[in-house]
């Protein structure tokens, strides 16, 4: 083998260019894409992860949207039961119109303060004496029971009234009613008649 023959110094020369080719394909392009596949493909395995989780809470949805309902349902009920602020008078006649409803002549009736009872209540108590039958005043405090808004009948005292003979019992109680603590917002729907 002669390397002055210029076919061999051709074939040399083309030998040594094959392999800078394929160096310089191999580091210009076959790894750099070899990378390029590698990070494509962890990018896949992420997104795949991102989808089942998607995939996951949109299964979850209808469930999510019937639990969001039921809350809401509470809600709504919850503000039926609590007055706010600006229906504290409604409520007050409320009270009135049960007891004179059930018969009872009111001797005394004393809203107190508002106080707070819990972080989104407040509570009224109200003084209240009353005359009537037994069974005018059992009614009279079975129709605070029975209004759409939370009364809540504490300290009862039951003495016999000897002044009027059909009047014949006088009760002395605080009532205590609950509100919102909203700043007087109404809520939207009318309150039903009676509790559930």
């Amino acid at each position: 083998m002669n390397l002055k023959d210029p076919k061999i110094q051709i074939a040399i020369g083309l030998g040594v260019l094959t392999v800078v080719i394929a160096v310089l394909y191999l580091y210009m392009g076959f790894l750099p894409t070899k990378k390029t596949i590698a990070e494509l493909s962890s990018q896949e395995t992420k997104l795949r992860q991102e989808l089942e989780q998607v995939r996951a809470a949109v299964a979850r949805l209808p469930e999510l949207e019937a639990e969001y309902q039921a809350l809401e349902k509470k809600w709504q009920k919850a503000q039926e039961l609590l007055p706010t602020d600006k229906e504290i008078p409604k409520l007050l006649k409320q009270i009135t119109n049960t007891g004179i409803e059930a018969g009872v002549r009111f001797l005394s009736f004393r809203p107190g303060s508002i106080t707070s009872a819990s972080a989104l209540s407040s509570s009224i108590p109200i003084d209240i004496t009353v005359i009537g039958s037994f069974d005018q005043v059992g009614t009279f405090m079975a129709g605070l029971g029975n209004l759409p808004r939370i009364v809540i009948p504490s300290k009862l005292r039951l003495n016999a009234n000897k002044d009027d003979e059909i009047r014949t019992v006088k009760a002395d109680f605080t009532a205590t009613a609950y509100v919102f603590k909203t700043g007087g917002q109404t809520s939207e729907k009318p309150a039903p008649r009676g509790r559930r």
